[in-house]
C-alpha cells in the first residue's frame, strides 16, 4: 500500500491529469469498495492490458490502494480500492468532508484481512458482467446497481440483499434483488430470506429475487427446499443461476436463469413475464447508477 502524501501539495501534484475515466473508476470504488483487474476492465476499459497499465499507474501515485493474498500455487490478483489521494480527489469532486489518511488505511487494512471481502467481490463479479454486457451490446443498460447498504435501507431493514439492479437489453427491462451465495449458509437459511422478501413485498416493495449459487447441486438442493417449504409455490417470484452451469454462462445474455417450480431456464430479462413479478404500490427509491 502507497505511502500517504506528505503534503496537501504533494497530494496536488499526484492527482493532476486524473482523466474523466479515472474519476468514474474512483466512483465505483467508493460505491462498490473492492474491484479486481477484470471486474475494472468490464466497467470503464477496451482490453485488459490497458486497464492494468492504467492501474499500475494509478496505484504508484497513491490514487488507488491494493492487496492480495498468497496463494499456493503463485497469488492472488490485485483488489483494487481508494488510496489516500483517491479518496480525497472523490470527496473533494462530491462535495464530502475529506477524510483523514489514518480513515482510508484502516479501510484498505479490513478489506485485505477480512473474510467478507471475497463474498463482496462475488457480489461484484456478478453485476460487473451485467455491466460489461451492456457495455458492448446495443441496446443493453443496467441502469441501477446498487450496493448492500443502499439496497438495505431502501428497504427499510426487513431484508438485507447482497444488491439490487436493473437492467434492459433489447426484450425488455427487470428490476431485481440479488444475493450472492457462497453455499456456507443452510438451506433453512436461504429460504428463511425468501419469507422476509414477502414481508418486503407486503410492505410494498416486490421484485423478483435472484440467487447466485456456486454449483448446480447447491441450486437443486434449494429448488427442492422451496418446494418443500411453499408446495403451491414461492411467496415472492424467485430464480437461481450456478456458477457452475454449462457454458454459455453470462449472465446477461444466455439462458442460465431456472425460476422456482420451472423446469426451463430463461434469459434474464425473459424473467419479469415468467416469473410474475408481483406490482409494487410504492417502487424502490430512485438513485443513480454508480
Amino acid at each position: 500500500m502507497q505511502l500517504q502524501p506528505a503534503s496537501t501539495g504533494e497530494a496536488l501534484v499526484r492527482s493532476r491529469g486524473l482523466t474523466d475515466r479515472d474519476m468514474s473508476l474512483l466512483s465505483y470504488l467508493d460505491r462498490h469498495r473492492v474491484l479486481t483487474a477484470l471486474q475494472v476492465t468490464r466497467l470503464l476499459f477496451g482490453s485488459p492490458h490497458h486497464a492494468r497499465h492504467r492501474l499500475t499507474a494509478l496505484y504508484q501515485r497513491g490514487v488507488l490502494a491494493r492487496f492480495r493474498r498468497e496463494i499456493w500455487p503463485g497469488s492472488q490478483p490485485w483488489r483494487y480500492t481508494l488510496g489516500h489521494v483517491g479518496a480525497a480527489v472523490h470527496a473533494a469532486a462530491t462535495d464530502t468532508p475529506l477524510p483523514k489518511p489514518s480513515a482510508v488505511t484502516e479501510k484498505v487494512l479490513r478489506l485485505a484481512h477480512s473474510p467478507h471481502t471475497e463474498h463482496l467481490l462475488g457480489v461484484n463479479e456478478f453485476f460487473t458482467r451485467l455491466a460489461g454486457a451492456a457495455r458492448t451490446r446495443d441496446g443493453c443498460t443496467l441502469a441501477q446497481w446498487w450496493p448492500e447498504t443502499i439496497t438495505a435501507d431502501a428497504c427499510g431493514g426487513i431484508v438485507r440483499p447482497d444488491g439490487y439492479g436493473e437492467y434492459t437489453d433489447p426484450h425488455g427491462t427487470i428490476g431485481f434483488f440479488y444475493e450472492h451465495d457462497t453455499g456456507t449458509e443452510t438451506l433453512d437459511t436461504l429460504t428463511d430470506k425468501i419469507t422476509k422478501y414477502a414481508d418486503l413485498a407486503r410492505a410494498g416493495i416486490g421484485k423478483p429475487v435472484l440467487f447466485g449459487l456456486p454449483r448446480t447441486t447447491r441450486e437443486r438442493n434449494l429448488h427442492d427446499a422451496i418446494t418443500r417449504r411453499w408446495p403451491g409455490g414461492a411467496p415472492v417470484p424467485v430464480a437461481t443461476l450456478a456458477a457452475d452451469h454449462p457454458a454459455p454462462n453470462e449472465p446477461a445474455t444466455d439462458p442460465v436463469w431456472l425460476p422456482a417450480g420451472q423446469h426451463r431456464r430463461r434469459a434474464l430479462t425473459q424473467l419479469a413475464a415468467r416469473l410474475g413479478a408481483p406490482a409494487q404500490r410504492h417502487p424502490v427509491p430512485r438513485r443513480t447508477a454508480a
